[in-house]
């Protein structure tokens, strides 16, 4: 098989790139190693609404949820409940994953289910792609360029070479359930934090319905022999949701962000979680993903132009042009992350408390940055600043 692009994983990144290439008039395969893109579910599927809406206009059957409030619990017991309508979405992630490679397709791109890109070969650039179909079994694919994004474990970059192996305190392990025959609040996110919760991370509520919830957790790799995620797990929702009727389940890990050093090598562009575009505080990565897939799909797309020469070129589309939006914001939260792991649990509840006085003369957090919050906490609470020198 011989196409000019091939695109190994269709989730967001993935479909994204697909529909960037395929849109500019070129033949593109889409590669999905399970049967239908968005299956198993595999995430929280939160995502903010305002970063999301100015990506793309979604049908009302991909949302569950409109989230308008969110309440922070301390190890201690305190909480905090910040107003800020539309916030964010929960969205229904398999018909959202799915949709999008529908886009993909409806442009010209051919989904391949059921296929796994293993490795890249070729002399002074990559040229073929091996795969393995569960039904026709091993075979090939050439194309002039490649764009992987397969997820965290993504073997495909890390076989071509590029150093995408990082060491265990480079990220959280997760496990979530889903919960029917619960109340929630629809529009309410819950976070817990604690080292009794959650060590070096958080539990969160996503809900479904007011009836129906995503409950997990992140544990630092490092810590989960001590601290086993679905120990401390079930403890919470034993303890919060006594009757509640496990209705899914997933782990995964969640890599922290590691720089551009992972984003391309040769005609390889490298997109999403497979290039470790994520928030390294929170692990969410849906915005990312689409973000960084459309970025390197429009580079795949010029570079299939011939508007690039070089395939060292492409570094000045693809990352470069994501990076410029989303590498400050990314390599923050790196830094912040370096704080989150250093506080302690009285340290959490003296925030919580900071942040009930901060908000208190204010109806919601919409509006405010991140800066003035920190300015604020700060302000009252000084002996916070001795994990400033961390952001460094």
């Amino acid at each position: 098989m011989r196409y000019d692009a091939v695109v190994i994983g269709a989730g967001p990144a993935g479909s994204m790139a697909a529909v960037e290439i395929a849109r500019a008039g070129f033949s593109v395969a889409l590669l999905e190693k399970h049967s239908q893109p968005g299956t198993p579910l595999c995430c929280g599927e939160a995502v903010s609404k305002g970063a999301l809406d100015r990506l793309m206009s979604l049908k009302p059957d991909l949302i569950s949820c409109t989230i308008d409030e969110i309440k922070v619990v301390s190890p201690g017991g305190k909480a905090i409940t910040v107003k800020h309508p539309g916030a964010g979405y929960i969205l229904n992630r398999p018909q959202f994953d799915l949709e999008l490679a529908r886009q993909a397709v409806a442009a010209g791109a051919e989904l391949l289910t059921e296929t796994i890109g293993l490795q890249l070969s070729g002399e002074t650039a990559f040229e073929s792609l091996a795969i393995d179909n569960r039904k026709d079994g091993p075979g090939t694919i050439d194309a002039r360029i490649f764009i992987a994004a397969d997820g965290v474990e993504s073997k495909v970059a890390r076989l071509a070479g590029i150093p995408n192996l990082i060491n265990v305190r480079e990220t959280e392990s997760l496990l979530q359930y889903r919960l029917k025959n619960i109340e929630v609040d629809p529009a309410l996110i819950e976070i817990y934090l604690g080292r009794r919760i959650a060590p070096s991370s958080y539990l969160w509520i996503f809900p479904k319905s007011d009836r129906e919830a995503n409950v997990g957790l992140g544990v630092s790799t490092r810590l989960t022999q001590k601290f086993p995620p679905e120990q401390l797990l079930n403890d919470f929702i034993g303890s919060r949701f006594p009757g509640a009727i496990e209705a899914g389940k997933f782990c995964g890990l969640a890599p922290r962000y590691q720089g551009e050093r992972i984003f391309r090598l040769k005609n390889l562009l490298v997109a999403g979680d497979a290039a470790r575009a994520d928030d390294s505080i929170s692990g969410a990565g849906i915005l990312y993903a689409l973000l960084s897939g459309r970025y390197a799909g429009m580079a795949a797309a010029a570079f299939l132009r011939g508007d690039i020469r070089q395939e060292a070129e492409l570094d000045q589309l693809y990352p470069k042009k994501f990076l410029d939006e989303k590498g400050e914001e990314l390599a923050l939260y790196r830094k912040l992350r370096n704080i989150y792991d250093r506080l302690t649990d009285d340290d959490f509840d003296e925030i919580i408390v900071a942040l009930i006085e901060f908000f208190a003369a204010r109806d919601s957090v919409a509006g405010l940055k991140p800066g003035q919050i920190l300015a604020g906490l700060i302000k009252t609470r000084p002996k916070l600043l001795k994990y400033v020198r961390h952001l460094w």
